[in-house]
């Protein structure tokens, strides 16, 4: 419908410790082609088990963003595995290889906090926020909701 904007957000979760390295790794994505963000994070998210506490309790920083790379480079996705991996590398000095992943998490992490986001999902329509959506919703209540903003914003 060309009357409803998406804005997708990415929201780390600091309970989640390991999403900041999934969001890294799909951030590291949208830096090298935007185009591919939804499908690296659609496989992120897929594959999301592997990287539970227990699945990752003893791997280190870089062998979980080897990790990452495979699972989003996997099925010929046009996704470069090293220029992705670059994206993602620190050095042996503690530095980070390229820094724009790191800028881009920080922007996320201070918008959302001063928009009040603390966990997901956070839905805002019109730039209210709507309390009442849930992860478990269905696409018909999408609609239903969608419908009833566009309908009331027609009134105004």
């Amino acid at each position: 419908d060309p009357r409803v904007d998406m804005v997708f957000q990415n929201v780390p979760q600091p309970w989640h410790p390991q999403s900041a390295y999934m969001h890294e790794a799909a951030l590291a994505v949208k830096i090298l082609d935007e185009s591919k963000f939804f499908e690296a994070s659609s496989k992120i998210f897929a594959g999301q088990q592997d990287f539970f506490d227990k699945e990752c309790l003893n791997l280190t920083r870089h062998q979980f963003y080897e990790a990452l790379v495979k699972l989003v480079t996997s099925d010929n996705s046009g996704v470069d595995s090293v220029k992705m991996m670059e994206q993602l590398a620190i050095q042996e000095d503690g530095t980070r290889v390229s820094k724009d992943v790191v800028l881009m998490m920080k922007f996320s992490c201070k918008y959302h906090r001063v928009r009040g986001v603390h966990v997901t999902p956070t839905v805002f329509l019109n730039g209210v926020e709507s309390p009442d959506i849930s992860s478990s919703w269905t696409v018909e209540q999408w609609k239903e909701k969608i419908e009833a903003c566009l309908a009331s914003s027609a009134k105004l």
